[in-house]
């Protein structure tokens, strides 16, 4: 018996010996390895794809996207390439056929989607891109005008200005009062709530004639830019040049087709109402008092705090607003102006001026709740604030009213307060 024993132990140190263990790690090494090296690499299996636009053009579906395609000298080459089917998943696999490559969405950051495929109903079409995993739920909506084509060839030639890019143009930044993003996330969201509403930017492709826009070329750099902070020229130059512009329009969708659109001064008083919309501007006019003469006067919106407080009395449901802003005195406009205005050590905040400021506050904010009430569409949240009471006054109140007119009803109270920075 001992000696077995000691025998398997010989065996075991001859086969796990310094010398044998290198050459077994070396087999393994071998066998994952090769494999590997034999293997193509993704990019040239995989198309690198940065942004998608569908529309439905004489029921087909018609689908481009923008393709990156690194180069030797590290410069970004985007191309564009179309296909079309009768379905979404034809076209999609018609674009991959012209690449010669499968389609790879995880640098899909825009999904752009057209006028009659907005009109018809998105929801196909989000679904499939997102049940399919194609494109993440993280990706910037974008409505747009124009041809797919067109309008993808223009975000590519866009792409290729280092300080121009279509999802920061459309997002801009959600602390500003005048912006609106949305994502797929957030659309699904609003689609699958009781008011089934969604957002989204909606972006303009035209001619300079259009747009009214001039180009503005350099000396001796060739290079050229628009002459309009809101819009963006690409093409190739000539009758050809395209330009994109955010106006701040936004699309509102109801149960997942477009409804109705909404212009930059709406989304700006809409969003009052909004705590991630921090700043912006009030422009009041006729303000006259110790310091000013009949002065027009813009504040700039340093920092604005929003609370929503939903309650009943005798059956009515009261929505109550209370806006708390910090403001600074950006302009003073008058006519013949003073030298008080150039005194710094007064406040320029004064009662007159602050009564205005709320007057035209509140103005906007009724504008909006009447936008809302005759548009039947409910961007303040009304419906979810009442909704999270959980007790059955609400309930109560629809079954009363009816959920189509609920809007109606309600008693919107509204309270702001105004101080300077200081």
């Amino acid at each position: 018996m001992k000696e077995k024993k000691t025998e398997i132990k010989k065996k075991l140190k001859s086969i796990f010996s310094p010398k044998k263990l290198v050459l077994w790690l070396s087999i393994l090494i071998l066998i994952f390895t090769v494999p590997a090296f034999n293997k193509s690499a993704m990019s040239q299996t995989q198309a690198i794809v940065t942004m998608l636009c569908v529309d439905k053009i004489d029921d087909k579906i018609k689908v481009a996207a923008t393709v990156l395609t690194p180069s030797q000298d590290k410069k970004a080459n985007f191309q564009v390439y179309s296909g079309e089917g009768e379905t979404l998943g034809y076209a999609v696999d018609s674009v991959s056929l012209a690449i010669g490559k499968e389609m790879g969405f995880a640098q899909c950051k825009i999904m752009a989607l057209g006028e009659n495929i907005c009109s018809e109903g998105v929801m196909q079409v989000l679904d499939y891109m997102t049940r399919t995993k194609k494109v993440g739920r993280n990706a910037v909506l974008v409505s747009f005008t124009g041809g797919v084509v067109d309008f993808t060839q223009a975000v590519a030639n866009l792409n290729l200005e280092k300080s121009l890019r279509l999802d920061r143009i459309v997002s801009f930044d959600k602390r500003y009062v005048l912006t609106q993003d949305s994502n797929i996330e957030t659309f699904y969201i609003g689609y699958y709530s009781p008011i089934s509403l969604g957002l989204m930017s909606k972006v303009k492709l035209g001619t300079s004639e259009e747009f009214n826009a001039i180009e503005v070329a350099s000396s001796d750099s060739g290079s050229a830019g628009g002459a309009s902070t809101d819009m963006s020229s690409t093409g190739d130059g000539g009758e050809n040049k395209k330009f994109i512009m955010n106006d701040g329009t936004v699309s509102l969708f109801k149960n997942g087709k477009h409804y109705i659109d909404m212009t930059l001064d709406e989304v700006k008083k809409a969003n009052i109402f909004v705590n991630d919309a921090q700043k912006g501007t009030v422009v009041v006019e006729g303000v006259t008092d110790h310091i000013y003469n009949n002065a027009k006067v813009v504040v700039n919106i340093l920092k604005k705090d929003i609370s929503i407080k939903p309650s009943f009395k005798d059956g009515i449901p009261i929505y109550k607003t209370d806006v708390d802003l910090t403001v600074f005195i950006d302009e003073v406009i008058e006519e013949n102006p003073s030298e008080r205005l150039l005194r710094r050590n007064q406040d320029f905040l004064t009662n007159a001026l602050i009564a205005k400021i709320k007057e035209k506050m509140e103005g906007d904010m009724r504008e909006i709740i009447k936008y809302c009430q005759d548009n039947e569409v409910d961007l303040l949240g009304v419906y979810k604030h009442f909704y999270a009471l959980e007790n059955k006054d609400f309930e109560e109140y629809l079954n009363r009213v009816g959920e189509k007119n609920y809007l109606d009803g309600i008693d919107y109270q509204i309270s702001i307060k105004v101080k300077s920075e200081n």
